[in-house]
C-alpha cells in the first residue's frame, strides 16, 4: 500500500520544481546561451525533477511488494506495470532520464542546446505524470 502523505510530500515537491522550471520557459534561446546561471538552473530542475518523479516510481513500486528498478528508465516501465500510468506514458517519459543522466555524469558534455529545447518536453510529460499520480491520492 503506498503510502499518501510520503506521496503527496513528493508530489508537492515535484510541482514545486516545475513551477521553478516554468519560469525559464520564456527565455530566448540567446539569453539561455549566454547566461550561465539560467542554463546551471535549468539543468539542476531538470535533474531534481527526474530525481523526484524517479523516487515516487520506487517508493511506490516497493511499497507495493515489488523490488526496486534496476534504474532510472526502468522506474517508469515498472511504475506502468503497477498501475500507476499507462505504459504508453511509461514508454514515452522514461528516455527523460538520459538526458538527467547526461547532465549529471557528463557535465563537460552537456548539450545547451538540447537542454533548452527540452524545457517544454520536461513541463509537458512531468505535469501530466502529476496528473496521473494524483488519481493515486
Amino acid at each position: 500500500m503506498v503510502d499518501k502523505e510520503v506521496l503527496q510530500r513528493k508530489l508537492t515537491k515535484l510541482k514545486d520544481y516545475l513551477t521553478e522550471l516554468k519560469l525559464h520557459s520564456d527565455i530566448s534561446w540567446e539569453e539561455y546561451r549566454d547566461n550561465s546561471l539560467y542554463r546551471r538552473s535549468v539543468e539542476r530542475l531538470i535533474q531534481l525533477i527526474v530525481d523526484v518523479a524517479v523516487d515516487i516510481n520506487t517508493h511506490c513500486i516497493v511499497d507495493s511488494g515489488g523490488s526496486p528498478p534496476s534504474d532510472s528508465y526502468q522506474s517508469f516501465l515498472k511504475g506502468a506495470e503497477i498501475g500507476l500510468y499507462p505504459i504508453e506514458f511509461a514508454e514515452q517519459i522514461a528516455p527523460s532520464t538520459g538526458e538527467r543522466n547526461i547532465i549529471v555524469h557528463e557535465y563537460e558534455d552537456i548539450n545547451d542546446r538540447l537542454v533548452y529545447e527540452s524545457i517544454s518536453d520536461v513541463l509537458h510529460w512531468y505535469s501530466e505524470y502529476v496528473e496521473h499520480l494524483k488519481e493515486q491520492l
